[in-house]
Formats: C-alpha cells, structure tokens, sequence
C-alpha cells in the first residue's frame, strides 16, 4: 500500500455474525459454474473456504458447499456442490456470499471496508462539518471517497496526507482537504 486508506466492498448483513463477501454475477458455462463478483476476497481466500451462505439477503440464506473455485484472470468462478447445470446456477444471480463474521477477512490498519465508510460524516481538522461520503470509488492509485456537501459531490483521494483519522464509533472521517476543494460546495 502507498500510505493510502483502502476500502474494500462488503455488505453489512442486519443478522448479527454475518458478513456478505460477494455477489453472484453471473452463469458461466453449462456446468452449473458462476462467477462471483468479490467485495473483498482474494481468489486464494476464497479457495481456504469449504462453505458460505448464499442468498437474497441476510435472512434467508442457504449453506451451500464449495466443490471448487476456478481461477481465470483475476475474476473467480465458483461451482457449488449440486448445482450442476446452467439452469440451476442461473437461480442463483445476484444472490449474495455470506461467511460468519468470526471468518471475516482481517483488514490491515489503514483498511476499511466501503459499508463501514460509506454515510461518515466529514469534518475538517477544527471539526467543521463538510459532507457525509456518498459512495468509495477504487482507483488504481488510490480509492477517492466522494463526499455529498448539499447538491453537490466532492472528490477526495483517500491518502494519509488528506484522511487523517477514521473513527467508526464515531462515524466520522477527520480530513486535512487541500485549499479549495471544498470552496464553491
């Protein structure tokens, strides 16, 4: 990492220990075989898991066991355990990956998953408020937490020289902005 603030996609899930992973994307194949849009795993991190929860939402979910993850590129497909024809992997699009939250993935200081910074409230560094940060986009530099300040959106690059601290008790983002970024909003 360069020194930059890192969120990752995840879904909070309102069942208390559940975590959402990634989304279903879409069939692959005829082999019952799809591919999963991850939020934050890595395709050797999908490969430790055996099993996850798949559904709509965190409610009704369904254990489903992993027979295999099959890497190509940097995209994953999954094929799970008696879903073995493309009519029944095509039930399962835009269905969600929950793991307990006790296998959630262990970030590294300076990483945040989007659903943890996303509705922060911004402040400067004298604790004025600025905005609340709408969404998180991922850059190959560095993420950008865009900020709605009224009608407008303001591009902040998630660097250490401008996000100075991120308290999610309190959930708030503590930033040095550079001069001007915010006059105008």
């Amino acid at each position: 990492m360069h020194n930059e603030h890192r969120a990752l996609n995840s879904r909070e899930g309102s069942t208390p220990g559940f975590r959402a992973i990634g989304v279903i994307a879409k069939v692959f194949g005829i082999k019952g075989e799809v591919k999963v849009h991850s939020y934050s795993r890595s395709i050797e991190q999908f490969e430790e898991l055996d099993s996850v929860f798949v559904g709509r939402d965190d409610q009704k979910t369904a254990r489903r066991k992993i027979e295999r993850v099959v890497p190509r590129g940097d995209e994953i497909y999954v094929k799970f355990e008696g879903v073995d024809d493309r009519n029944a992997s095509e039930l399962l699009v835009g269905q969600f990956l929950f793991v307990e939250e006790s296998r959630r993935k262990r970030l590294s200081s300076g990483e945040y998953f989007v659903d943890d910074i996303v509705g922060l409230l911004v402040l400067d560094e004298t604790e004025k408020k600025l905005g609340v940060v709408k969404e998180v986009l991922h850059y190959p530099a560095h993420d950008v937490y865009v900020v709605k300040v009224g009608r407008n959106d303001v591009m902040v690059p998630a660097v250490r020289e401008i996000i100075r601290e991120v308290d999610l008790k309190k959930r708030t983002v503590t930033i040095a902005p550079p001069e001007g970024l915010f006059e105008g909003s």
